[in-house]
């Protein structure tokens, strides 16, 4: 209530108080909205924002043809939870998104295109990072929503690396624009290519050689112009509201920081934020600071709509009109230093000009004299720094209860297959609370050498260096890192060079850390069979199903072992459990396709593997496998078919014309 009223007072200071009973002029309003979100661009690497090295101009020209703010913020700088402050209009601690590992925005926690598709407007989003994927839970109210990922099947994976190149994500977006139908249109783009690492196409590449951030920048803004050349031959440009801003920028060494979202400083906070269209004046350059949770009331104030029911921002539309508008705080957090090595979290209050950030040792800084905060004004302005740390000490007391039980544990375990590497599960929790443990200014050096160590011995596991790959993974427990990771893939590692007594003590520890985790039941229960251990090899798997009763592979790890002792019964009836949790695995089918048939149940056998060609019908051996069943119960034609297609897939394979011959013997 406080807020609305000091609202409507300062509406009515730059309105005159309404000396002479005017009503406002209606604005126009935007037909269409465009949201361009490229990951990881920093405001500063603009011609528009005043860089004269980067070569810009479809950006330029969009922010000549529309407003700027010199001053603009995110509120985390990671990707998944800028994006929903961004989608949602609510801070991290309302939507609850707090890394880039979480689990998905929950149902009730609305989104601007939930709200736009009930509004009648057709939808679609392009997304370019895994950390966006659907599951995230920010698909919700788009119709389309291409998310295509092709991370395979090795979980020792590098999250940067998971992405889709700009070309192919703005080729998608310019073909659902030709083929949207008449009316309003929500266009979502998401560009990760400044994102590390940095390789940008050629001829950027050559073009900055030495400095391929900056390529990666050029090439982005060359896509933007792909876009803008597909929305003019749609004739949508001129109707459509354009907003281009960042998740977040990349510090590029600044502060000692290599990319980004370990400190809070304005090198990784600081973004681009460029509107266009109807109700825009035209070369605006508004003196306020933007925030992420400004775009949603902006975006419907300008589009003619009612306010959100929830949003923690406000409308920049009088801004962009070119009217006056206050200054309001801006809050940020990295939560990366407490939630993945047990340090304190980073918190941040911004009013206008002054900067304060929470940590063991806080810092203030003067960002109109001092952009790039290198001189801390903590000590020297002690009432200006008490006063911002008592407004932020407000906002943590509010969000306190909204804090609890934001762990990794509840990420779906496929997703952290793919997302596993490279410390984006944590090691402390959310509820230490805010500004407690080691300052991580005091931590980069091992922040760093954690990162180089963790690289390191993926990448030598993925090579099957195993003892290369233990050397640097146990370099970082003796740093004191004892993280999920570290210890998982340091028993991948000691199971590899068949030291599986050591790997199991390292699986039973990530699992103390990450208890749903499937993955490593599985692989703690075949270091243990190894061992000879068959009932703790059971044990484990049996512990794993209650842990995480949705994946399959916990069965079909529990029918491998009961094979193993021969007890094709039980082997059978594990694998049935696990056909549900996975309805596209033919694997699975034809394993219990063949169980079955050893135990005599034709039928079932012939019903599964019929399943398992259904969906993989280009494996030949499992059309062999068909028509082997198909022969025992004296189907002989059907058995024909069935090795004529493993014929025709697998021409070379003598057994499958070998067993092509049989049946045709078989029919004289």
């Amino acid at each position: 209530m406080r807020r609305a009223a000091r609202a409507t007072v300062l509406a009515l200071l730059a309105g005159g108080l309404g000396a002479c009973g005017r009503a406002e002029a209606p604005r126009p309003r935007a037909r269409h909205l465009v949201l361009v979100t490229v990951d990881t661009l920093r405001a500063d690497r603009l011609g528009c924002y005043g860089n004269g090295q980067v070569a810009t101009p479809n950006l330029d020209r969009l922010a000549a043809q529309g407003a700027l703010f010199p001053q603009a913020t995110v509120h985390v700088p990671l990707t998944r939870p800028s994006h929903a402050s961004i989608l949602t209009g609510l801070l991290p601690a309302e939507h609850g998104l707090r890394d880039n590992v979480s689990p998905p925005l929950a149902a009730e926690v609305p989104t601007l295109a939930e709200t736009l598709e009930a509004q009648g407007f057709q939808t679609a989003a392009f997304v370019s990072s895994i950390v966006l994927s659907r599951q995230s839970g920010l698909h919700r109210g788009f119709d389309a929503y291409s998310d295509r990922f092709e991370a395979g099947g090795d979980d020792a994976r590098f999250l940067n690396t998971i992405q889709r190149r700009g070309d192919e994500v703005v080729g998608e977006a310019v073909q659902w624009l030709e083929q949207a139908p008449e009316g309003r249109l929500f266009l979502w783009l998401h560009l990760y290519d400044p994102h590390d690492p940095y390789t940008p196409p050629e001829p950027y590449a050559a073009r900055y050689a030495d400095r391929p951030y900056d390529g990666e920048v050029a090439w982005t803004d060359e896509l933007l112009g792909r876009l803008e050349r597909a929305l003019a031959a749609r004739g949508l440009r001129d109707d459509a509201l354009t907003v281009v801003t960042a998740d977040h920028g990349e510090a590029l060494g600044e502060h000692g920081e290599p990319t980004h979202g370990f400190f809070a400083y304005e090198a990784t906070l600081r973004v681009p934020f460029i509107v266009r269209g109807p109700g825009v004046r035209p070369g605006a350059r508004p003196g306020l600071t933007a925030r992420s949770v400004d775009v949603v009331p902006t975006a419907l104030a300008l589009l003619g709509l009612p306010p959100a029911a929830r949003a923690s921002g406000r409308s920049l539309a009088p801004a962009l009109a070119g009217d006056a508008q206050a200054e309001e705080p801006a809050y940020a957090e990295s939560l990366l230093p407490l939630l993945h090595y047990g340090w304190s979290d980073l918190r941040v209050l911004r009013e206008g000009r002054w900067k304060y950030v929470q940590a063991p040792r806080p810092e203030l800084y003067d960002l109109l004299s001092d952009p790039g905060e290198e001189h801390d004004l903590a000590l020297r302005e002690p009432a200006r720094a008490a006063a911002l740390r008592a407004a932020l000490a407000r906002h943590l007391q509010q969000e306190r209860p909204l804090a609890q039980g934001a762990g990794a544990d509840q990420v779906p375990s496929d997703l952290l297959e793919k997302l596993g590497a490279l410390g984006y599960l944590g090691a402390g929790r959310l509820e230490a609370g805010p500004g407690t443990g080691a300052d991580p200014k005091d931590k980069l050096e091992d922040y760093k050498a954690v990162n180089r160590l963790m690289r390191e011995g993926l990448r030598a596991l993925r090579a099957r260096d195993y003892a290369g790959s233990a050397q640097r993974l146990q370099a970082v427990l003796d740093r004191g890192i004892s993280s999920f990771e570290a210890h998982y893939y340091l028993g991948r590692a000691r199971a590899g060079a068949g030291r599986h007594r050591e790997a199991a003590r390292h699986f039973e520890a990530a699992l103390r850390h990450l208890p749903g985790y499937a993955a490593a039941y599985v692989e703690l229960a075949e270091s243990r069979a190894a061992l000879g251990d068959e009932k703790g090899a059971l044990d484990a798997l049996r512990a794993g199903q209650a842990a995480s009763p949705k994946d399959a592979r916990l069965w079909a790890a529990e029918a491998k072992l009961w094979r193993g002792r021969r007890r094709p019964a039980d082997a059978l009836r594990a694998l049935e459990s696990a056909l549900p949790l996975a309805p596209a695995d033919a694997l699975l089918r034809v394993q219990a396709g063949e169980l079955a048939r050893d135990l005599g149940q034709a039928d079932r056998a012939v019903a599964l593997l019929r399943e398992a060609v259904r969906l993989r019908p280009e494996v030949a051996s499992y059309w062999n496998s068909l028509g082997m069943v198909l022969g025992g119960q004296g189907s002989l034609a059907e058995a024909e078919a069935a090795f004529r297609e493993a014929r025709s897939r697998d021409a070379a394979n003598a057994e499958y014309a070998y067993n092509l011959g049989l049946v045709l013997q078989r029919q004289g």
